[in-house]
């Protein structure tokens, strides 16, 4: 019991793999565009944010309530 509770705590401490090229990209192909289309993608940023931090704060509500 004891080496699959290490084991389990092994497999999550092993950090992601990170590909920060897909940031890069994006940025530039963002930059390459008009100034009312970067405008659209950044209200688009702020809506997305928006709908999953009211999603994840209502789901901690509810859970909080049942218990």
């Amino acid at each position: 019991m004891m080496r699959r509770l290490i084991l389990l705590a092994a497999l999550f401490a092993i950090p992601c793999s990170a590909h920060p090229q897909g940031c890069t990209q994006c940025r530039d192909n963002a930059a390459a565009t008009p100034p009312a289309t970067q405008t659209a993608y950044r209200h688009a940023i702020i809506l997305l944010v928006a709908t999953a931090a009211t999603l994840f704060t209502g789901t901690v509500i509810l859970l909080k309530r049942s218990r």
